[in-house]
């Protein structure tokens, strides 16, 4: 009964605080619409075609079934992607905390760090980790916590 409430008060929370990246969610979900589905801990997962990316906007979680390709653990495939799960549901999390703030405070910063060549050659170039910036270090934090599994942690990922 109470998960069911958590579950319940995750989606009221989503859908009036975090209504913003919970619209934009839905867009990227409803161009994904026929691939496959699948609920985690109240989210919404997709699993698309697009290599090595996995993101968590709002309540939802899209999956790359070859999310982190390049990964300097030595994980398996399942479990790089059971780990990127953690890490993108962490990413809703923040959402319901954040509220209107998550864009600018995670969202942006998190696109960015993932995205820009001039951020990847300055992780690539000094060994750092992806999850080492602090949208990254406190979704991991939250998917943990929550979810009880483990998540990326300090992996390096080479680009």
């Amino acid at each position: 009964m109470k998960r069911r409430m958590n579950v319940i008060l995750y989606y009221i929370l989503q859908w009036t605080w975090g209504m913003i990246q919970n619209v934009l969610g839905l867009i990227i979900f409803l161009i994904n619409v026929k691939k496959k589905h699948y609920f985690y801990h109240g989210a919404l997962v997709t699993v698309w075609n697009m290599k090595g990316v996995s993101a968590g906007i709002g309540m939802f979680i899209f999956m790359s079934a070859g999310c982190a390709p390049n990964i300097s653990r030595s994980f398996s495939e399942e479990e790089v992607y059971a780990r990127t799960q953690v890490h993108e549901y962490g990413h809703t999390v923040q959402s319901v905390i954040l509220g209107p703030l998550f864009l600018p405070v995670i969202g942006i910063p998190s696109f960015v760090w993932a995205g820009s060549p001039a951020a990847r050659n300055y992780r690539q170039k000094n060994g750092i980790s992806y999850f080492s910036f602090y949208p990254e270090r406190w979704a991991n934090y939250l998917g943990e916590k929550i979810t009880k599994s483990k998540s990326m942690e300090q992996s390096v990922i080479d680009d």
